[in-house]
């Protein structure tokens, strides 16, 4: 499926909502979203309505024993509502829902644990400028309490839900099966996800329709393409390519259960999965090493292994743990030191001014994963430049920074570094793949 940035869905699309293509995203903005993202990977999850959700707090909490024991699905949460300030769900793609479809630009992520969709009718009667109408859908179908599904002690037709942000209900709704329509020839057929009641102003999932959650989660649409059983060593149950220009007509692709020669041939280069009970649905590698023009950086494996390095698709920027991101800092610097320093920008430390420049080299920088395998980035994907449509008339800094222990635990490999690259996700296999320059 074509996957474009949330600011290029009206051109993509066509029918988005009216501030989807509102230009780029000014350098703050990026920065902004990135904080709000992890602040909602790693606030304290708490149960309700049958629904893990966010609490209020930076410290990380396990909830792997609460959803094994509570069933029901996970919700990643927020220390914030997202209609006060946007979560980072920075990529599109178009799906349908129900029989005959209704087609949407719907976010997608790795981490959220449910899929969800705007319903009509809105709260209170308010008109719905785009939302999914269930009377309009042969297939549609609730999910009635009582159901293996739903967690919540109920009694009735349908399976209620809350999610909550901090303090703050966001989005109450219901969970419901139907029909998913990737493509002419990709249709899951009861595919259950949470029907969101939403008012008329309701900005729920940072402008989208809805979300296709690929996390870990039993039911995510990645664990429903394992259940189906059509994996093989040329399959893979997603994988993604994000756009690696800044021009919103630029796009990537996502990729449901595609069988693929090249994913057992030699351009592939895989690293094995691993797990974090404090975050269960999400994906993790075990990065054990970073060079930097050639040179291992002097960071003992222990430094990388002792907070776990998650893999992201919806933050921009890389986080480290600090004693790893100094190495790296120090030794880029170095290999950096005869263009003009530029003073820091937001989390990022090390900026350079380019005006007036003819020329660029940046030392390579390659990230090593448990197994040996290495992931060598770009320019574009090492470095972050303020106006990428004018390099040399602009600041561009290091696209790393150092995790801010204790609030974020983990090393974040964001999704700058894994642009035009495509991911694909094997989670029968136990393992993460990459093959490089896809889109």
């Amino acid at each position: 499926m074509p996957l474009v940035r949330r600011r290029g869905v009206r051109s993509a699309f066509g029918g988005a909502r009216s501030d989807d293509n509102r230009g780029q995203p000014i350098a703050h903005e990026v920065f902004d979203r990135d904080a709000v993202r992890l602040r909602s990977l790693f606030a304290v999850p708490r149960r309700l309505g049958g629904v893990e959700a966010g609490g209020g707090g930076p410290a990380p909490a396990p909830a792997a024993a609460a959803a094994a024991a509570g069933g029901g699905v996970t919700v990643t949460p927020m220390v914030a509502p997202i209609s006060v300030t946007p979560g980072a769900l920075e990529y599109r793609v178009l799906a349908g829902y129900g029989a005959p479809a209704q087609r949407f630009p719907v976010a997608f992520d790795t981490n959220f644990g449910v899929s969800v969709l705007r319903c009509k009718p809105c709260v209170g009667g308010a008109p719905c400028d785009v939302a999914f109408d269930p009377s309009r859908s042969s297939s549609f179908a609730a999910i009635p309490c009582g159901s293996p599904e739903c967690a919540v002690e109920c009694t009735g037709a349908s399976c209620p839900f809350t999610i909550q942000f901090g303090n703050v209900t966001v989005a109450n709704g219901t969970l419901v099966r139907d029909t998913l329509t990737l493509s002419p020839s990709a249709t899951f057929a009861g595919f259950t996800f949470g029907c969101i009641e939403v008012g008329a102003d309701a900005d729920t999932f940072d402008g989208a329709v809805g979300l296709i959650d690929l996390s870990r989660s039993s039911h995510s649409l990645a664990s429903r393409v394992i259940s189906n059983g059509a994996t093989t060593t040329t399959t893979a149950a997603f994988s993604y390519c994000l756009p690696s220009l800044s021009s919103t007509s630029s796009r990537g692709f996502l990729s449901i259960g595609a069988s693929r020669p090249e994913y057992s041939g030699g351009d592939i280069k895989y690293a094995p999965m691993s797990s974090n009970p404090n975050h269960p649905n999400s994906y993790f590698v075990d990065l054990v090493g970073i060079s930097v023009g050639g040179e291992d950086l002097p960071v003992p494996p222990a430094v990388f292994a002792a907070h776990g390095t998650l893999l992201e698709a919806a933050t921009e920027f890389t986080f480290l743990a600090p004693a790893a991101y100094a190495a790296l800092r120090d030794a880029f610097r170095n290999d950096m030191a005869q263009y003009p320093a530029a003073p820091p920008f937001r989390v990022l430390d090390t900026c350079y001014n380019l005006t007036g420049l003819a020329s660029l080299a940046v030392p390579a920088v390659a990230l090593r994963f448990a197994g040996g395998t290495e992931l060598e980035l770009d320019v574009r994907q090492t470095m972050y430049f303020e106006d990428p449509s004018s390099v040399f008339s602009s600041v561009a800094c290091l696209a790393f920074a150092a995790a801010p222990l204790p609030a974020f635990p983990v090393s974040v490999i964001g999704t700058l570094a894994q642009r035009s690259t495509e991911v694909v996700y094997d989670v029968r296999g136990g393992r993460v793949g990459f093959i490089p320059g896809r889109c």
